[in-house]
């Protein structure tokens, strides 16, 4: 089986390595360097730029930043045969499902519930969507046997999968996934003293910051791909913040704790006491 990965970053690279001797994986990235060390690795088999060394893959795997997948999708139909069955690995599905269903009718988008901060091809690894959960993202136009076939890929990584809605995806990663890394973003802009005293920063503050050194490029797209959802989820933060600084401000201490209390027993329901 022959599968091609465009895009040798963090994710397509991780894909790369967990399908070594599963697969023959060819990878295409614009970088050289990055095919070069891939090829000296072992990681992939062939590998270049050029978009028409996908031709011949039973699967193309596309492991762009969202803002490009559509546009290199587009750009490397030409090479693939009829049948050959497209994903993707993008954090948004709705727009690529529907601008990819009107193209290439053996496309399913996917998206793996894994990754890291530190982007890039030195940071990908064999295990990391080992017992991590791959989100299959099927539409009524998906053609026959495309669901079963994504899903086995996934499962050779070592992920578990779910089929969802395209659209319910994003509501729930906008909710679980594109806030969280916006809120921790925009913390930076606060934190511009902490650097003359970082000996003091505690446990709190690198857990909550660790997500603002992910690649600012694929977090653009992201935001700008999924603001529907995340545009909402401003406004209601802004309501709780305003909520929050009212008790502050007015000294209803008892208020105050009760709304903490109720934000801490959502979050043990959620992971159960032990974390």
């Amino acid at each position: 089986m022959k599968i091609t990965l465009i895009g040798l970053g963090l994710i397509g690279a991780s894909i790369a390595k967990a399908l070594k001797g599963k697969a023959r994986i060819t990878g295409i990235d614009q970088d050289a360097s990055t095919v070069g060390r891939a090829l000296t690795d072992g990681v992939i088999s062939h590998g270049g730029a050029e978009l028409s060394l996908a031709s011949g893959s039973d699967m193309v795997i596309v492991a762009v930043p969202v803002g490009s997948i559509v546009e290199t999708i587009g750009r490397a139909i030409p090479y693939l045969d009829d049948g050959t069955v497209v994903t993707d690995t993008g954090s948004t599905k709705a727009h690529i499902v529907r601008s990819i269903d009107e193209i290439w009718p053996s496309f399913i988008g996917s998206h793996p519930i894994a990754g890291k901060e530190n982007p890039g091809y030195a940071s990908s690894q064999a295990d990391l969507f080992s017992s991590a959960m791959t989100i299959i993202t099927p539409s009524p136009a998906t053609r026959a046997g495309c669901i079963e076939n994504v899903r086995r890929m996934w499962e050779w990584c070592g992920s578990l999968t779910c089929i969802m809605d395209p659209q319910l995806h994003d509501e729930l990663m906008a909710v679980i996934s594109h806030m969280p890394h916006l809120l921790s973003f925009v913390s930076m802009s606060m934190a511009g003293s902490v650097q003359i005293h970082r000996e003091l920063l505690g446990a709190g503050f690198r857990d909550f910051t660790r997500i603002a050194a992910s690649d600012p490029v694929m977090w653009r797209d992201i935001f700008l791909e999924n603001a529907g959802n995340i545009l909402p989820l401003i406004d209601q933060y802004r309501e709780e913040l305003k909520k929050l600084r009212d008790l502050i401000e007015q000294g209803r201490g008892q208020e105050l704790e009760d709304t903490l209390t109720a934000y801490a027993r959502i979050r043990r329901g959620l992971y159960g006491d032990s974390r």
